[in-house]
């Protein structure tokens, strides 16, 4: 029995070290958010006495990378009592729900830092950006009027089970499938936002945007668009907000966002952001399953470096015929060595081998370097949830 692993009775404990450590105030609505996590997470737990001192959510998901489905644990609340930091509490929680992620055939693993170098000595790397705009309404650009297809607006628990079908069938850029019970959960800490709807003349959902207010803020937290029509049909309603907001933000998942898409490129802010990381578990799973870009590959070498002794091996791979071939290669030559963190970028798309070899993070041979690269997408991933 793994002994970190809480039990559904010990919630209120959890609970109140996750109010105390990040200075949250108790309310109804936020235990009764909290709970539903813990209800559908494996909860890690430390105890310091009687009272727990670190913990952990590792939460199952399964998210699409480029048409290939992956189970994906995240990592949230990482936490540590004051009284018990120090101690490596965090860390012995973390080290346990990673092996627990292999043993359960878990694939992969995301989460949100609080400190990029604290992750990364768990094997996890940056790999996923935001892009947020912000307009003032002033100088939002002139939408001109559709002449076909109309919105709708609904509060964010009435969304239709078209939208959710809508979001499924664009996220696959390493984007979370929600499930029921994340999609509840979402609604319920987000019960305040509102959705804008976008149908056509046949009455048929073609994109949407969840967005919310603060102040004198217009925040666009999701948009999607199967269209032209969509896209504009949704623009004209956030600017039919002009004269309610001055300032118009939204976050996109798009790191490569181009101001150049507005009229006047100089009317908006555009800054990217880090998101989150993510961390290759199984290594030999996320290859052998990978959608891959080149359909042959003579045999390639690499030696990869990993806290978790079940990926730091020397691996060869060989693709024949669009299939391909992985197996466990130590005690042969290698033809090139990195980390797991730098293999992480590549394989994500966030930066190429070829560049990462520049910056002195893969050494070798550079032609097996550009070989191995070939399989490897080179669109950055895209993320919106946040655990």
């Amino acid at each position: 029995m793994n002994k970190y692993l809480l039990d559904k009775n010990e919630f209120n404990k959890f609970y109140d070290l996750y109010l105390y450590s990040f200075n949250r105030e108790d309310s109804p609505q936020r235990k009764r958010v909290f709970h539903e996590r813990y209800e559908h997470s494996l909860v890690y737990g430390l105890m310091n006495g009687k009272k727990l001192g670190s913990g952990l959510f590792s939460i199952p998901f399964e998210v699409n990378f480029h048409g290939t489905d992956y189970k994906m644990n995240g990592i949230g609340d990482v936490m540590s009592a004051p009284e018990f930091g120090g101690r490596g509490g965090a860390s012995k929680l973390l080290n346990q729900a990673l092996s627990d992620m292999y043993n359960n055939k878990v694939t992969l693993s995301y989460l949100a830092p609080f400190s990029f170098g604290y992750y990364r000595q768990f094997g996890y790397e940056q790999v996923f950006d935001h892009t947020q705009v912000t307009i003032l309404n002033d100088r939002l650009p002139k939408i001109k009027n559709q002449d076909q297809g109309y919105v709708k607006r609904v509060k964010i628990s009435d969304i239709p089970d078209e939208l959710k079908q809508l979001y499924s069938s664009q996220v696959d850029l390493g984007g979370v499938n929600r499930s029921q019970w994340w999609w509840e959960h979402m609604l319920d800490k987000h019960s305040d936002y509102l959705a804008a709807l976008a149908y056509d003349n046949e009455d048929n959902l073609i994109g949407y945007l969840i967005y919310y207010h603060q102040e004198e803020t217009f925040y666009i937290h999701e948009w999607f668009n199967l269209n032209p029509t969509s896209q504009n049909l949704l623009a004209k309603f956030v600017t039919k907000h002009q004269s309610i907001f001055k300032k118009f933000v939204y976050e996109s998942p798009n790191p490569d966002f181009k101001a150049d898409l507005l009229s006047d490129p100089y009317s908006a802010t555009v800054q990217v952001t880090p998101y989150m990381m993510a961390r290759i578990v199984n290594l030999e799973d996320f290859l052998k399953r990978y959608p891959l870009q080149q359909q042959d590959l003579d045999k390639v070498f690499f030696k990869v470096n990993d806290t978790l002794e079940w990926n730091d091996h020397t691996w060869s791979v060989e693709v024949k015929d669009g299939k391909i071939n992985v197996e466990n290669a130590d005690g042969e030559g290698v033809d090139l060595e990195l980390s797991i963190q730098t293999l992480t970028k590549a394989m994500f798309g966030y930066h190429s081998l070829n560049s990462l070899a520049e910056l002195g993070q893969v050494k070798g041979d550079l032609n097996k370097i550009e070989s191995l690269d070939k399989l490897f997408w080179h669109e950055k991933p895209q993320l919106i949830d946040y655990f």
